[in-house]
């Protein structure tokens, strides 16, 4: 099998923790988003519902504020190195998250990602957040918004891989060509291609089919 694009989630699978959890207790909100996040892994509450009021919070706050507050974001190792690895091997490598797409912007720009999905926060004039959400994504944007990834690319669904941890990339699990849960959730375990406990990224390598082949630049 040829790959053509490799996707990743971000929070719980590239990120060691919820990045909206993470940004919430800089901001002073900790304690309601985390109600928001658990009411959301129960069903209780739409991604909508939850961007709509987490959005609130960062009135007055722009793109250089969340990279700022981001620096030290805890991460699963060898990020870069994967991508890099892919990139080397002819396979693009995008994110695919709920998380804020400024967010998402921050680990595209620092490890090498292509490009990253996500809600957008409205930005005044001068580009501060207005605490408005201008675009909602929700997790069966994920496989749309990677559908449209793959026509640019000229790539189809099962050319493509993600790697996932939650219910959230359970739509595009079931949309790919190959899907890891990794560091998952017993859902996401339940609807992977395979399933991954580990410390390093680059461990996905050798668990999808021909990736790693004698011929592959291993650098």
């Amino acid at each position: 099998m040829t790959w053509k694009l490799a996707c990743f989630d971000l929070d719980g699978t590239l990120a060691r923790t919820s990045t909206g959890l993470y940004l919430a207790r800089q901001l002073g909100h900790s304690e309601a988003m985390r109600e928001l996040e658990d009411a959301y892994q129960a069903g209780r509450a739409t991604n909508i519902e939850v961007a709509t009021l987490d959005g609130l919070h960062y009135r007055g706050l722009s793109q250089t504020d969340i990279t700022r507050m981001l620096d030290d974001i805890p991460v699963i190792r060898d990020i870069k190195k994967t991508v890099d690895w892919l990139h080397a091997n002819g396979i693009p490598s995008v994110i695919c998250t709920l998380a804020w797409k400024c967010v998402g912007e921050f680990f595209v720009d620092r490890y090498g990602f292509t490009t990253s999905s996500g809600p957008i926060l409205k930005t005044d004039h001068e580009g501060v957040f207005t605490g408005e959400v201008e675009s909602h994504f929700t997790e069966y944007d994920k496989p749309v918004f990677v559908e449209s990834v793959c026509r640019s690319l000229g790539v189809d669904m099962s050319e493509v891989f993600h790697v996932g941890d939650s219910v959230s990339d359970i739509p595009l699990f079931e949309a790919v060509g190959f899907s890891i849960a990794l560091n998952a959730n017993q859902q996401a375990k339940d609807k992977a291609t395979a399933t991954l406990d580990s410390d390093s990224l680059f461990d996905i390598v050798g668990l999808i089919p021909g990736l790693y082949t004698e011929s592959s630049v291993t650098n």
